[in-house]
Parts: structure tokens; sequence; C-alpha cells
């Protein structure tokens, strides 16, 4: 039966709350897989749906999809079928346009089996959010292996920023069409906890460096946006500066999106970082594809169609933005210690054949940005050694021939158990090349490998990773000359790109902030250490 209500949750009873109550699990059939746990306050349950009407209740096929009632391996009741897929996106959707109010965090949960001999599947949540006419397509939870053997929960946390003219929460998968099985979907609103009276973050690390947050729009607004002011003076747009959210369709821009988050760092007089003009990845297809829709070869003349494509794109942001936004990431990732050359052999490096697009890019950006706007180079595991080696290569190049590399950004996704001093050798290292440094995309993982998805976040790992935190920081501190800023990727563990990448991990948890917006061990580890526990023994 569908279930809508606007009563607290705990004044209700729906199969799903029931089995909380017993415990989560106690209910649940054999062959269950738990990738997320429920929040740990009790919310308010809006809507949940769980077929034991005979209805679809609210259910629809989206594309060639058909949805049905069926009593195929249900959950608790009988469950959703849906069949007759002839497009990934193809799927089951739900309208969840009422429940949802600008700047307020919800949960998103349903659980998802495929039917008895169908070959696992990577399937993934999304919700098409439509304003003005405009589509756009936002994953709740992403790709996840899902199998006829047991039922999978998928979960994730949903926000908006702005009002939405509809908004359809659908199942859909990444490559195979296969038949799906679904069941007790639920939609809570998140009870959000005041936000901490916590010394600040941005006020500790003052005198050593601005310290900064990589957001989406919905941390621009609600509970999210209170906690991002308090404790960062610096954003970074995390996804909506890439090509493919300013320039989706050649020639037609949209500032839109990163315009919510620069006019919210505006009003609260924090610093902007521009990520990114040109990378490998989030670069739509036509950027690559001449005018016939051939991919672009190695030649003069496709060259100089994606250098005239560059120098579009930059000149359009320079003059949106101008000097609003400080600095600005001009090429990211594209180095590659494993290739001979030290360079990522991408799409612009075969078009190239090399490494010239690199120094254009700068020269382009040099001349539509005003002088005080400086020029980074970004990259990933610029604490290893031989990463290290090919950054520092490549800037002394460029530095050598005259292109104008203002700055170098190492990224910093390290992990808890990550040697802290790595990082510090390469800050030195590069203080050769006097250029500006700045740690622009910092998340301590508690994951012991990059691929283990853990069943829960274990503390011991919480309070092991405020050490580090504590390591970590004493060697930036101590380098606070070489260092422009320290950016955070991402506000709070919810929202962290590594609960999907390169795996689902529901229950990883690398940064300050958890889930409820409070603060970790994470937290005390730069701000008095004294009240961490105890160094779990190894």
């Amino acid at each position: 039966m569908t279930t809508t209500s606007s009563t607290p949750a705990a004044s209700r009873r729906t199969v799903l709350s029931a089995a909380a109550a017993a415990g989560g699990a106690a209910l649940l059939p054999a062959g269950f897989i738990t990738l997320a746990a429920s929040p740990a306050h009790a919310d308010d349950l809006l809507l949940s749906t769980d077929f034991s009407s005979g209805t679809t209740e609210g259910w629809f096929g989206r594309g060639d999809a058909t949805v049905a009632v069926t009593s195929e391996e249900p959950l608790l009741s009988p469950c959703l079928g849906i069949d007759g897929r002839t497009a990934t996106w193809n799927g089951a959707a739900i309208d969840i346009t009422p429940h949802i109010e600008v700047g307020v965090r919800y949960q998103l949960k349903v659980y998802l089996r495929l039917p008895a001999g169908a070959t696992a599947a990577d399937l993934r949540t999304t919700v098409q959010r439509d304003v003005g006419g405009v589509s756009n397509y936002e994953g709740v939870k992403w790709n996840t292996a899902v199998t006829d053997a047991a039922w999978t929960e998928f979960s994730g946390t949903y926000s908006i920023s702005q009002a939405a003219d509809q908004l359809q929460f659908y199942v859909e998968s990444d490559s195979s069409l296969t038949p799906i099985l679904l069941d007790a979907f639920t939609l809570t609103r998140i009870a959000e906890p005041e936000i901490q009276d916590l010394p600040p973050l941005k006020d500790f690390l003052a005198d050593d460096f601005t310290f900064g947050c990589a957001v989406e729009p919905p941390e621009v607004v609600g509970k999210p946006a209170e906690l991002l002011a308090k404790h960062f003076a610096q954003v970074t747009t995390g996804n909506q500066m890439k090509p493919e959210a300013i320039q989706p369709t050649e020639g037609v821009f949209d500032f839109s999106r990163a315009d919510q988050i620069v006019d919210f760092a505006e009003a609260n007089g924090m610093k902007i970082w521009g990520h990114t003009l040109l990378w490998h990845n989030q670069t739509p297809a036509w950027w690559f594809l001449d005018e016939d829709g051939e991919p672009l070869r190695r030649t003069r003349a496709h060259q100089t169609l994606l250098l005239r494509r560059l120098e579009t794109h930059v000149k359009a942001i320079a003059a949106h933005y101008g000097d609003r936004v400080w600095a600005w990431d001009v090429v990211n990732e594209v180095l590659d210690p494993e290739e001979s050359d030290g360079l990522r052999h991408s799409r612009w490096y075969e078009v190239f054949g090399g490494p010239k697009y690199i120094e254009k890019a700068f020269k382009i950006a040099r001349k539509a940005f005003p002088r005080k706007v400086k020029l980074f180079i970004n990259d990933y595991n610029t604490e290893f050694p031989d990463k290290r080696e090919a950054m520092f290569n490549l800037v002394q190049h460029l530095k050598c021939e005259g292109v104008p590399v203002d700055g170098i950004g190492h990224q910093a996704h390290v992990d808890y158990r990550r040697d802290p001093a790595l990082l510090g050798e390469s800050i030195d290292m590069f203080r050769e090349l006097r250029v500006l440094q700045a740690v622009t995309e910092l998340d301590v993982s508690v994951s012991n490998e990059m691929t283990e998805s853990l069943p829960a976040t274990p503390p011991e790992r919480l309070i092991a990773q405020g050490w580090y935190y504590k390591e970590l920081f004493e060697v930036l501190r101590e380098r606070a000359d070489d260092l422009e800023s320290v950016t955070m990727w991402g506000l709070y563990d919810a929202v962290s790109w590594l609960r999907s990448w390169p795996v689902s991990r529901p229950h990883e948890a690398p940064l300050f902030f958890d889930d409820r917006l409070q603060a970790k061990a994470a937290y005390w580890g730069v701000v008095d250490p004294t009240k961490l526990e105890p160094m779990p023994e190894a």
C-alpha cells in the first residue's frame, strides 16, 4: 500500500518502520543485502509503497518499460515487476514533487532485486528534476551490482537548491536491459539538527592558509549552507564549472548552477576557486567530433578546431566571471607516470600528438582572464614520488617555455594509512619552481582498499582518521608559507564522491562532518587533539 503523511514517523505503522522497531533486519528474509543505514534519529516518513494493495501505488513505467505487481520473490509483501526495458533509462518512476521543499534534506530508499535466472546488473536510482522545460538528471545512488539472489538496499540523501516544476524518482541501469524487481520504497524528511556551536575551522586556520570546501548547489541552502558559511572561507564548484555543466551543447552556455554557488560565496565573504577549464573527463562528446560527427584526428585542421572550441569556452567563462573567481584549475589530471613521457594519453593528447594543448590552454586562459586571476595545473597522487616527478618535469618545462603557469594543485585524495609526510615532501620539492601551491581536493578515506565496501563505518577507523588529520594538518601548517589554500572535497560524508566511487561505499566517511552534519574525530584532530580518544591498537 502507499502511505503518505506529514506526521512523525513514530506515530505510523508501516512495513519498514516495523522492521526498524524490531532492530532493523529482524523481519527481513534470508538473502537480504543492506548497502546503507537509515538515519539514526526519528525522521519524518513522507511516502512509502509496499504494493500490498495489489496496485502499482503511483509507480509508472519510463520509456517502454511496463510495471505490474507480482508475487515473485517479494521482500515483505508483493513487489513491483519492471519489464519491457529497451533502453538503460527505461525503468519505474514515482512522482515526488509534492513532498520536496527547497533547502530540506531527504532520504530516498528502495530495495531492488533481479528476477530468478537474470544475470547480475549494475542498477542505480536517479531523480529527474524539471525546471522551465529543462530536465536535469541527478544521481541518488550510483551504479551498484544487483543479482537474483538477494534484495539490495539503495539509499541516498537528496535535496534541491531551487524550486522544481516536477521531480521523478526512478530506477535505471548502467548498461543491462534486464527486468527488475522493486519493493519497499520510502521517502523520508531528515530531521536536521542544530549546527554545533564549535570553533570555526576557517578561523582556527586563518593564520596559516585559506580553508575551503568543494560544494554543489544543495549545499548552499538550508542547514548545509549554515555549516558551510560557519567553517569555510573559500568554495570550489565541485561539478558545476566543468565543461559538461557550462557548455553541454556547443554554443549553449549555462551558468545557472555555478552562479548559485558563486552568489552564495560572495554573499558570505568567501573566495571562489574555479574547477575546471580543460579535463579529459566530464567533457561533452561534441568537443571531439568534427562537423560531420566523426572523431577528431591528429590533423592541423582538427587541432585548430579543438583550440577554437576551447578558446570560445574559456572566453565565455571569463566574460561571465571576470576576477570574481580568483583562481582556476586550467588543466586537470593530465599526468600518467605509467606512460613513458609521464602524461595522460587522453583525447586531447591524441589529437595534438603530445602535450602542446597544455601550453595552449594556459596561454588562452591568460589572455582571457584578468591578470590577478591565478592559473593552476591540478592533479591527484602528487604525494607519490612517480607522480611528483612527472608534475615537476612538466611544470619545469612549461615555465622554461614561458607558459603562464601560476600554481600547482595537489588534490590529496588520501586514505587514513597513507604517510602524511609524503605530501609535505612534494610541497617542499615544488618550492624550487617558485610557483603557488594549494591542496585542492582533500579527503581521507577510512577504507583499507579502494574497493572495500564496509557494512558499517568502524568506530576505531574514525578515531584513527582523527589522529591522521592531526598529523596531516601539522604537516600542512608547517608549510603554511607555501600554501595558498587547503580545500576539502565535500562538506559532509553523505555527499562525498567516495560513497559511489570506484564501487558503492555507503559507509565511507572521509570528511570532517558526518551525515547529520555533526563534527567527527577528524574535526577535533585539527582543532583540539586532546579531545581525541586514544589511537586504536593496530
